[in-house]
């Protein structure tokens, strides 16, 4: 039993000088931490590379929100003038409305007045036939006007 004693106070020795080891190592790490250059340098590189894309995306959405700004200007003036033109259309088509109706009234106009110069026509060729014959009749007297004349002289 006294040999079992002795091996394990030396374990426990061996335990206590690892520990002490060990400790040691654990505040000299404190005190100056050890890094790997390697992996810092991977992480450095990760780092930059991830603010590069942070960069990139934030001038790409800068660049998106001021195109889609002058897009939504865009829409906006094309609505307004898309809102001019469907009035001025709906004027011309009222004005339309109202030229139509005036062209009727000038066609019926004009109708009753190629009606009314068709009638003068007629009532002109009833007076010249008017005129000849009593010019005729006129010419008849005037001959027997003649003769009666040189009979009495």
């Amino acid at each position: 039993m006294y040999d079992q004693l002795k091996i394990l106070e030396k374990m426990i020795l061996d335990i206590k000088k690892q520990h002490q080891l060990v400790s040691d190592e654990l505040s000299q790490l404190k005190k100056q931490p050890h890094t790997d250059p390697k992996e810092l340098s991977t992480l450095k590189s990760q780092l930059n590379s991830s603010i590069n894309e942070r960069d990139s995306a934030k001038k790409q959405l800068n660049d998106l929100d001021k195109r889609y700004q002058s897009l939504a200007e865009a829409h906006h003036m094309i609505g307004e003038e898309q809102d001019k033109l469907n009035q001025q259309l709906s004027d011309l088509q009222q004005k339309n409305i109202e030229l139509e109706q005036i062209n009727k009234q000038l066609e019926q106009q004009n109708k009753e007045a190629h009606q009314q110069i068709k009638d003068v026509k007629q009532q002109n060729d009833d007076l010249q036939q008017k005129n000849q014959l009593a010019a005729e009749r006129t010419q008849v007297v005037l001959q027997r006007l003649t003769r009666i004349d040189q009979m009495d002289s």
